[in-house]
């Protein structure tokens, strides 16, 4: 090891164990009344411990020759690099520039401290505590405390949604580990099979349908560019005569009012058939932000969901995107009509209208460890990098603006008539010429 580098050396103090770095130089000019003779200089003195769990976070703050301190997870070092992982997503240093690793004491220790400072009537402080426990995944302590919570309090919700999703992702965590530990002649064959990564041919919506979900998006404080046609008026003027006036030129001047008071007037009367014929010029406010800040421009959807090797390709299953031509509308309004009408296999949508920053669209993005539902593992076999995270926490930025996207959406939200994909047309088969009438 460099010169330059240091090492953790633990310095009784008091009935605490307190954890201090000091160069590599450093020794004991002699043995001491806490350190016994027969221990090697500058070694650690531990009091065995219960065996952690085996995935548990082993945290570590580490300082650069720079003077800046890093807080995370120590994923593995050596004499060339020092890998840690910053909210999930692994970052490499050169061993040259860091000048201190400190590993932190284990997070059943930090917890019991941490437990003890708070009162067991303090609902809301025991479940931070279990956020805190989750995010360096120390499950099976996140779900004794839930568990101890749920004495207390047996309808919490929050504490009630924590421990179905602590306990389903231990069910799987022990699956997985069970099928990794299988030898491969036990595997199914299905295991196996060859992934094609090929674009799935996905046709996009019509520009009348489009068009009918800008209809439903348009607010109406801040309208986009609309014509009415006067057919149209006309049309509403026959459906609801008494509400009109009964003289024909004033009739007429309605059909000189703005547009839009024309769009407020069909709206009012909720003259539905009508609204595929209004023409919409422009995106309503709702639905550019779901192109530009969510699915391309400076979005993430096309690059990190929609890719060929992921929901782009034909192998992915029933959740299938559209990534051909991606800046265009046909694209993305496809997309979000298909993202809109998706739901998992519980029937839970991928969108929470309710509660935009619980969408399970955007929970599948998170890192696993901070996710309410996390994405599901890929397929052993299945080619490419594997998943990749998008958010690290729901204070970024891309995060905050998807859930501010879903909150522009109108409500409640439509049910469009028209089907998606469209039906195959079926052909009859042309009868054989022994078989036709003679006339």
């Amino acid at each position: 090891m460099a010169s330059g580098i240091a090492c953790l050396v633990m310095l009784p103090q008091s009935s605490q164990n307190r954890y201090e770095w000091l160069p590599m130089s450093w020794q004991p000019e002699e043995p001491t009344s806490d350190q016994p003779s027969d221990a090697p200089a500058g070694s650690s003195q531990e009091a065995p411990q219960d065996e952690p769990e085996s995935d548990v976070m082993r945290e570590c703050v580490i300082t650069l020759r720079t003077g800046r301190t890093i807080k995370g997870e120590l994923i593995r070092e050596d004499s060339r690099i020092v890998v840690i992982g910053i909210e999930g997503i692994e970052t490499t240093f050169q061993r040259r520039n860091v000048t201190t690793i400190v590993v932190l004491p284990p997070v059943e220790e930090r917890y019991k401290d941490l437990r003890a400072t708070i009162s067991d009537t303090d609902i809301d402080s025991r479940l931070a505590l279990v956020e805190w426990l989750r995010a360096r995944r120390a499950y099976s302590l996140a779900l004794d405390e839930l568990d101890s919570i749920l004495a207390v309090d047996p309808t919490n919700p929050h504490a009630k949604l924590l421990h179905t999703w602590l306990s389903e992702y231990g069910k799987l965590s022990k699956s997985d580990k069970a099928v990794e530990s299988e030898p491969d002649q036990d595997r199914d064959e299905g295991d196996d099979r060859e992934y094609k990564i090929q674009q799935n041919e996905l046709p996009t919506l019509s520009d009348e349908q489009i068009n009918l979900m800008r209809v439903y998006e348009i607010d109406l404080r801040d309208p986009p560019k609309i014509i009415v046609p006067d057919e149209v008026m006309l049309e509403l003027m026959r459906m609801h005569p008494d509400r009109f006036s009964p003289d024909e030129d004033q009739r007429k001047k309605t059909l000189s009012i703005p547009e839009v008071e024309k769009l407020k007037l069909i709206f009012a009367l909720r003259a539905r058939e009508l609204y595929s014929r209004i023409q919409v010029l422009e995106n309503p406010d709702s639905m550019q932000r779901f192109k530009d800040q969510v699915h391309t421009g400076r979005g993430w959807l096309i690059n990190a969901c929609a890719s060929t090797r992921c929901h782009g390709g034909v192998d992915a299953g029933s959740f299938r995107l559209i990534n051909r031509k991606p800046n265009t509308d046909e694209t993305a309004f496809t997309n979000l009509y298909i993202i809109e009408n998706t739901k998992l296999a519980n029937g839970q949508p991928l969108i929470d209208f309710e509660n935009p920053d619980r969408s399970a669209l955007l929970q599948m993005g998170m890192v696993q460890s901070n996710a309410l539902i996390p994405h599901p593992e890929l397929p052993r076999g299945y080619p490419g990098r594997g998943y990749s995270p998008i958010f690290r926490n729901t204070r970024e930025r891309k995060y905050q603006q998807a859930v501010d996207w879903i909150r522009s959406m109108y409500q409640p939200r439509p049910e469009f008539d028209f089907e998606y994909p469209p039906a195959e047309p079926q052909t009859q088969p042309e009868p054989d010429q022994n078989d036709a009438e003679t006339p």
